[in-house]
C-alpha cells in the first residue's frame, strides 16, 4: 500500500480519523483534514470512505463521493482544494490566512444536499454539521479564527442550505378556472371549498352555474309585451296603455269609415 492515498491531506484526515477511533494520539497538526474526513463519514457511512482507503481503492472513494449526485466535477474540485490545503499547510512560507477552508467546506454542503434529496438527514444529524459550518466557541471556531480569511462566508451558506434540508413548505396552487365569489355566493357555495377540489369537479360545477346563468339572462330578455315601445316598468300599467291605444286606434278607424260613407 502507498503512503499517500489519493493525496496528503485526505491521506492524513483518513489515517488519523482512525487513530481517534482507536482512541490512541494523532496529529493534532491536521485537525482540518480529520474533520473533512468525519463529515464524510457522516454523509457517505463509514464503509464507503475508510473501506477505499484500507484497500488502497482510489477509483472507489471518488465514485463514493459522487453516488448521491455530486458532479464529477464538484468532485474534482474537492479533491484538488484539499490538495492545495495540503501544499498550503506545509509550506515553509505560509503567509496570513487561507480562502481553502471556506472553498472545501461550501463543497461539504453540497455533498449534504445532494446526499438529502435521496436519505433525508435526521434533526440530530443536521445539529451535528451545525458545530462545523456554523460553530459556536469551540475547538472549529478557534481553528477558523486562526487560519480561515473570512469565517462568515460559510456559516451564510450553512444556513441558506440547512432552511431547504428538512424544510416542510407546501406550495398553494393558484386556481386559474375558479369563477368570481359572488357567483359562486348566489349558488350557495364557498370558494374556498371549490378551490380544493380536482380539475375536472371544478369544471362541471362551473359548467352547471354558467349554463344556469346562461337560462336566467334569456328569460329576462325577453321582449313582453311584444309591440310596447314605452314602458313604466309596471306590468299593469304597461297593459293599460296597450288598451287605450287600442282603443284608440279603434275609434279612428270607425271615423274614417263614417266619413267616407256619408259622402
Amino acid at each position: 500500500m502507498n503512503n499517500i492515498f489519493i493525496n496528503d491531506s485526505i491521506s492524513s484526515g483518513i489515517s488519523n480519523y482512525l487513530l481517534i477511533k482507536q482512541e490512541k494520539d494523532y496529529d493534532k497538526a491536521h485537525i482540518f483534514e480529520v474533520y473533512i474526513i468525519r463529515c464524510l463519514c457522516k454523509i457517505y457511512g463509514d464503509i464507503n470512505i475508510l473501506n477505499p482507503y484500507r484497500i488502497n481503492n482510489e477509483n472507489s472513494f471518488k465514485s463514493n463521493l459522487i453516488m448521491y449526485g455530486l458532479s464529477v466535477k464538484e468532485m474534482e474540485e474537492f479533491i484538488n482544494l484539499m490538495n492545495e490545503y495540503s501544499i498550503w499547510l506545509n509550506s515553509e512560507k505560509k503567509v496570513g490566512k487561507t480562502d481553502l477552508t471556506s472553498k472545501i467546506e461550501i463543497i461539504l454542503i453540497n455533498m449534504i444536499v445532494e446526499r438529502n434529496k435521496v436519505i433525508k438527514f435526521t434533526k440530530k444529524e443536521i445539529e451535528f454539521f451545525d458545530k462545523y459550518f456554523d460553530p459556536k466557541n469551540n475547538n472549529f471556531s478557534n481553528l477558523h479564527n486562526l487560519i480561515t480569511k473570512d469565517i462568515n462566508i460559510v456559516p451564510i451558506y450553512w444556513s441558506r442550505k440547512k432552511s431547504l434540508l428538512n424544510s416542510n413548505v407546501k406550495f398553494k396552487l393558484i386556481r386559474h378556472d375558479l369563477l368570481s365569489s359572488s357567483t359562486y355566493d348566489k349558488y350557495g357555495i364557498d370558494k374556498d371549498d371549490i378551490s380544493k377540489m380536482s380539475e375536472e369537479k371544478v369544471r362541471n360545477i362551473n359548467n352547471r352555474i354558467l349554463e344556469s346563468e346562461k337560462e336566467t339572462n334569456k328569460r329576462n330578455k325577453k321582449f313582453i309585451p311584444k309591440n310596447v315601445i314605452i314602458t313604466s316598468g309596471n306590468g299593469f300599467v304597461d297593459t293599460l296603455m296597450l288598451l287605450s291605444i287600442m282603443t284608440t286606434e279603434i275609434m279612428v278607424g270607425i271615423m274614417v269609415a263614417l266619413y267616407f260613407l256619408r259622402r
